[in-house]
């Protein structure tokens, strides 16, 4: 999973990133709110982690535009040191999901985001397959059925193409797609995610004289996947 961590105290940054990234999440983490929203407006995280008081706007500024203003659903959980059950209240009526109070405790911390983002894979009505476009996503042998064919991917293949489809007309940027398949971002990972992109595209027939959808860059920024009804270049 994509879990956007807003924490400004570098020791604890490090160490929830290190716990959430041996539990196979890729993390993008943010020292101030300012910078956080910047990412919600392009990017798409499947779990926000806030602290209450950091620099630019403060955790629970970021909770209610991303509640009121960008009406985001995305799980939200607060990593404070408020524990006055008052503030406790007040973020989860402003539509925190869940609440944790530092020191940090590995376990029950790690047992909230598993809660969480577990909630939020169940929503689905079938967490195994997956259905965008007129695509058929199967994780069990991690193939993707279209047009009548059948077409089987690689693990990085397979969870690069589910990205992509999950965010449909969004631009995505290189660094989150980095960071999803391998953890980490550099220039390696950066040439290898293009023959990803590029095997993907004629795999799953994403070129530019697709019928169904393209797969395009966003000069500067990353790929976007859009149906050819709303093809755009656009970040």
């Amino acid at each position: 999973m994509y879990i956007a961590l807003l924490e400004d105290e570098p020791h604890i940054a490090a160490c929830v990133r290190e716990l959430l990234e041996q539990a196979q999440h890729a993390v993008c983490s943010f020292d101030n709110g300012d910078d956080l929203l910047q990412a919600l407006s392009k990017d798409a995280f499947d779990l926000l982690v806030l602290d209450w008081w950091v620099p630019g706007r403060s955790g629970m500024q970021v909770l209610t535009h991303v509640r009121n203003k960008l009406a985001l659903a995305t799980p939200v959980l607060f990593l404070t040191a408020r524990a006055d059950p008052r503030d406790v209240i007040s973020a989860l009526g402003a539509g925190a999901d869940d609440y944790c109070t530092k020191p940090l405790h590995n376990a029950v911390f790690m047992a909230r985001v598993a809660a969480l983002l577990r909630r939020g894979a169940n929503a689905a009505p079938n967490a195994e397959a997956h259905n965008y476009l007129g695509y058929r996503f199967q994780a069990s042998d991690q193939s993707v059925r279209f047009s009548g064919q059948t077409h089987f991917l690689t693990d990085k293949e397979f969870r690069l193409a589910l990205c992509l489809f999950e965010n449909t007309e969004k631009p995505i940027s290189r660094k989150r797609l980095m960071l999803a398949l391998w953890g980490h971002e550099c220039d390696t990972f950066s040439r290898s995610l293009d023959v990803h992109i590029c095997t993907l595209r004629k795999k799953l027939q994403l070129t530019g004289d697709a019928p169904v959808a393209r797969l395009r860059s966003v000069y500067g920024y990353g790929y976007r996947l859009s149906p050819i009804n709303s093809d755009t270049d656009a970040p």
